[in-house]
C-alpha cells in the first residue's frame, strides 16, 4: 500500500478547444484508485465548450475539479499556470484528449516510494489510439531504460509519453517549470533538465491511452523535430560535463538517428514534401548516417514515381 503521507497529487490538464475529448480525460482521473487532491484544468483561451464542461464537473465534484482560465498563451505557459496553482507534492500531467488506466497514480506512487528521495519523475507505458481504429502499444523495454540517472537514454528516438508523467513539485520548482520558448517539444526540454537533478522511475505497464489526431501540436513531425533538437543542444551546452561524459559524437549520432526514424515514417506514409524537407534539415545541420544516406538515395526518385510504385504494388 502507498503510505498515507505520500497521497498528495495535483493533476494538471492544459486545454485548448478540448471538446469532445475532455470529459473522458476527466472521468479517467476521477476513477483513479489513488485519488488526487485536485484536478486543475487550465483553459488556454478555448473557443468551444471546454470551460462550461469544467464548470459542470466542478459542481458535481464539490470543487475537486477546478477551472483556471487565461488568454491563449500556448501549451508550456498553460502547464506553468497549473503548476503555480497546484497544492500537491507531486504533479501528474494529462492532456485533454487522452485518458488513464484507473491504477495509474497508485502504481506510480508505489514506484516513486521505491525509488527514494532522488526520484523526480515516474513514467509509464501506454497505448496509441489512431483515427482509423488501430491501437499500438508502447515499447516497455525502451521505457525501462529511462530509469535512474538516465540522461543518455533520453537521446533514444522514442520519447517518454508526456501525459504519463508524475513529477515531484519541488523538482519542477528547482528548474523553473516549462520553458515557454518551446511551443513544441516542451516535454523533451523538461525531461533533459530534470534528468540533471534527479532519477527517473518507470512503471512497466501500459497505463496511458494516447489519442492521435490531426489537431495535436505533436502531429507535425517536420515542425517538431527542430524544437526537439534545439532542446537537446541547449541542454548539453548548459551541462558540458554531461556532454563530455556521454560523448559529443554520440549526441550527434543520436540526433541523426532521430532524423532517420522520422524519415522512414514520413516516406512510408508518403508525406513526401515533409520527407524532402527533413532531408534538407539533416544536410543543413550536418546530420548524417548510413541510414540517412539510404533515404537520400530514395529521394532521387521523383514524387510521381514513388506514388506510381504505390499503385503497382497496392
Amino acid at each position: 500500500m502507498v503510505k498515507e503521507s505520500a497521497i498528495s497529487i495535483s493533476v494538471v490538464i492544459p486545454c485548448y478547444n478540448g471538446m469532445p475529448y475532455l470529459p473522458k480525460a476527466l472521468d479517467s482521473v476521477l476513477a483513479q484508485t489513488l485519488p488526487p487532491v485536485e484536478i486543475l484544468v487550465v483553459d488556454d483561451g478555448s473557443k468551444d465548450g471546454s470551460a462550461q464542461t469544467v464548470r459542470d464537473y466542478a459542481t458535481k465534484t464539490d470543487g475537486k475539479v477546478r477551472l483556471i482560465q487565461q488568454a491563449n498563451a500556448g501549451e508550456p505557459a498553460a502547464r506553468n499556470t497549473g503548476l503555480a496553482a497546484a497544492r500537491g507534492a507531486w504533479i501528474a500531467m494529462l492532456d485533454a484528449d487522452d485518458w488513464w488506466d484507473p491504477r495509474k497514480l497508485e502504481l506510480q506512487m508505489r514506484a516513486a516510494e521505491a525509488a527514494g528521495p532522488e526520484c523526480v519523475l515516474v513514467h509509464t507505458g501506454g497505448w496509441k489510439h489512431f483515427p482509423d481504429g488501430r491501437i499500438v502499444e508502447s515499447d516497455l523495454a525502451a521505457g525501462a531504460r529511462r530509469t535512474g540517472w538516465c540522461t543518455a537514454a533520453l537521446l533514444e528516438p522514442t520519447s517518454i509519453g508526456h501525459p504519463s508523467i508524475l513529477i515531484r513539485k519541488t523538482a519542477l520548482e528547482k528548474i523553473h517549470g516549462y520553458d515557454v520558448a518551446f511551443r513544441q517539444s516542451c516535454d523533451i526540454d523538461l525531461y533533459f533538465r530534470l534528468s540533471a537533478i534527479g532519477t527517473f522511475a518507470f512503471v512497466p505497464e501500459r497505463l496511458l491511452h494516447y489519442r492521435v489526431h490531426a489537431q495535436q501540436m505533436s502531429a507535425s513531425q517536420i515542425d517538431q523535430i527542430p524544437f526537439h533538437h534545439r532542446a537537446v543542444r541547449n541542454f548539453f551546452a548548459a551541462h558540458p560535463e554531461l556532454a563530455e561524459k556521454i560523448g559529443p559524437e554520440n549526441i550527434t549520432a543520436a540526433l541523426a538517428r532521430h532524423v532517420e526514424v522520422n524519415l522512414e515514417s514520413l516516406y512510408w506514409r508518403r508525406q513526401l514534401a515533409d520527407f524532402r524537407q527533413l532531408l534538407n534539415y539533416a544536410r543543413e545541420n550536418n546530420l548524417d548516417s548510413p541510414g540517412i544516406t539510404r533515404w537520400r538515395q530514395k529521394a532521387r526518385w521523383p514524387d510521381w514515381a514513388i506514388r506510381l510504385k504505390n499503385r503497382l504494388i497496392g
